[in-house]
């Protein structure tokens, strides 16, 4: 239902809304980052448009129409990808190909509900040939007929489809969110739940691979350790953190949002003098061997080189020499 979509309640008043007025779009395009619930939410909304017996704007659960929906098997919802048809093709993009043959199915009535429903994930992929082939059937779409495009950056569509689709904006989560998601699906996360609720930008589906992938757990534990090292006597640590960055390709990003929350805590720690509240709880003891060596000031100015190093990745600087002049300027902050 969508009352169980986590957040987003004004997106889930504006559906539910649309619904019990009766003024449904044929064409909306849910925008967002990529895990925060956008599909999640554009299915349960499909179920609550294909119910038999909808009660107060949610989907009773138990008619056929429901049944099947939630078995996936709804002849009248579909998850439009390259896959569904032809089994052949590979690509991730949303191909042409695929748009037409959904053309051809839109065009012919629905099988049990009222109405039907395609959920195309990925939908900002499509080319503009693709979008065009689009184009014919939201000029003129069959009244049953209502489209859901999931994208992540809707300036990627062509015009004339915004402006034939109602937009719904979806936004990060709050770490409070996450972090009592992950409490329920993964306990045995223990005093990490908050952290990796922080890694997970606000996106559930981010925090489920975090939670559920162990090499994340261990690439902490290693950044902890660099940043302790880097913290000692002696600049060889200098050299081990800028190989580790270096070794850290793949995960760049997380180990740059690791070291936020990092910076984070200590500049808590700093300021307040206590850990309560901090997001790294199972990491108390490092972070408070940390503190006792650096300046009060040493934190806000070790979120800034982070800030600053993040924007040069973006800029496409290489990341050996991110890797070694951010190593340098930590030490540096931390020594004074």
């Amino acid at each position: 239902m969508l009352s169980n979509v986590l957040g987003h309640e004004k997106v889930k008043r504006v559906l539910v809304g649309s619904y019990m007025e009766n003024r449904v779009g044929h064409a909306y395009i849910f925008e967002g980052p990529k895990g925060v619930g956008r599909q999640t939410a554009a299915i349960e909304f499909a179920k609550l448009l294909l119910c038999e017996n909808p009660r107060e704007g949610e989907p009773c659960g138990v008619c056929k129409s429901c049944s099947m929906c939630r078995a996936g098997s709804h002849p009248d919802l579909q998850i439009v990808t390259n896959q569904l048809y032809d089994e052949t093709k590979k690509s991730t993009d949303v191909l042409v190909d695929t748009v037409r043959n959904m053309k051809k199915d839109i065009f012919i009535k629905p099988y049990l509900a009222e109405r039907k429903l395609y959920v195309m994930p990925s939908a900002d992929t499509m080319n503009a040939h693709a979008q065009n082939s689009l184009l014919k059937v939201l000029e003129e779409p069959p009244e049953y007929c209502t489209i859901i495009l999931i994208a992540e950056n809707s300036n990627l569509f062509l015009p004339t489809i915004l402006s034939r689709a109602v937009p719904v904006r979806f936004f990060p989560l709050s770490e409070a969110d996450v972090e009592g998601f992950l409490k329920k699906q993964f306990p045995e996360l223990g005093e990490s739940t908050a952290a990796v609720a922080a890694m997970s930008g606000g996106c559930i589906g981010r925090a489920k691979e975090l939670a559920e992938d162990d090499e994340v757990m261990q690439l902490r534990n290693e950044l902890f350790s660099g940043v302790l090292a880097l913290s000692g006597r002696g600049t060889r640590s200098v050299y081990d953190f800028m190989l580790f960055l270096k070794h850290s390709k793949e995960n760049i990003k997380l180990v740059f949002d690791i070291l936020q929350g990092l910076f984070r805590d200590l500049l808590h720690i700093k300021q307040s003098n206590s850990t309560d509240g901090i997001l790294n709880r199972d990491k108390v003891s490092e972070l408070g061997q940390i503190a006792e060596k650096i300046r009060t000031d040493a934190p806000v100015r070790m979120l800034e080189i982070l800030i600053r190093y993040t924007e040069y990745l973006a800029r496409n600087i290489s990341l050996a020499q991110v890797s070694q002049c951010m190593s340098l300027e930590l030490w540096e902050v931390m020594h004074d």
